[in-house]
């Protein structure tokens, strides 16, 4: 078995996974060491690893089941394969900045975690944020807790006209799709908690009407801001991400377009 070290990062928001070797292959040790290390944290972070495709798949699968929906195809469509892009999540969202999300929320079941592995970086910005939902709960005023416990939103991929512009998308699904889900999602093994809004894809609170929903929508959002329980990966060629999506919101940083970012990225059910 592979001798791990887990240590936390800044904040102890997630975790740095130190002595992983991916010539060594998993044995089952080590697959459960870093399963184990994935529950507790939820967010992991290797560096310096000589990945290929299949490299990342291997290691993807102590986590959970590799997966991708096809572009233009429907909701229940798919495929087990990896994607590169440029843009940096899935190749859909563009460039340039990219507010706090988590990622497929408009899906019935949003993806488990993601995993991105650096294969070309900038010279500079591109980095990616981390927020852990459990903790912007528990800091939250104790009144806007008690407002949105019980509450819904809905979830809209439509994208066209302004949500177009904003995330910067120049080839998108076609099909759109639409879901309701929990605005604190419960279903997380020991009781941690996610903050189910996005800033464009939550297009209403349930019950509530549009002004209303958007300024608590807005007033939600305003607790992701908090630079105590967040985590800034600072890419470098060889590193590998891994998060928890249904707990944790990710945002882009803008970097210089004229440079290639390409990230391997992994989506997990």
């Amino acid at each position: 078995m592979t001798t791990l070290e887990i240590r936390p990062n800044a904040n102890r928001i997630g975790a740095e996974v130190i002595g992983y070797d991916p010539a060594a292959g998993l044995d089952d040790g080590t697959r459960r060491a870093l399963a184990e290390a994935f529950a507790k944290w939820g967010l992991l972070v290797f560096r310096d690893l000589d990945l290929d495709v299949d490299g990342q798949l291997e290691l993807a699968g102590a986590f959970g089941e590799p997966v991708i929906r096809e572009k233009n195809a429907a909701p229940d469509a798919k495929r087990r394969t990896q994607h590169v892009s440029n843009a940096l999540d899935d190749g859909v969202f563009g460039t340039g900045e990219l507010d706090f999300h988590l990622d497929q929320l408009f899906w019935e079941e949003p993806l488990k975690a993601l995993m991105l592995y650096g294969v070309e970086i900038p010279s500079k910005g591109g980095d990616t944020r981390f927020v852990d939902g459990n903790e912007v709960y528990a800091r939250m005023p104790a009144a806007l807790r008690d407002r949105i416990d019980g509450l819904s939103c809905r979830h809209a991929y439509t994208f066209s006209g302004a949500l177009a512009k904003d995330w910067h998308v120049k080839d998108a699904a076609t099909q759109d799709m639409s879901v309701v889900h929990p605005i604190v999602w419960r279903g997380e093994p020991g009781g941690r908690v996610g903050i189910w809004v996005n800033k464009i894809t939550t297009v209403g609170v349930e019950g509530m009407d549009d002004e209303e929903g958007k300024a608590l929508i807005e007033e939600i959002r305003a607790c992701l801001y908090d630079d105590e329980i967040t985590y800034t990966h600072q890419w470098r060629p060889g590193d590998l991400v891994l998060w928890n999506n249904r707990t944790f919101q990710h945002a882009r940083m803008p970097f210089d377009e004229s440079e290639t970012r390409t990230l391997r990225r992994t989506t997990l059910m």
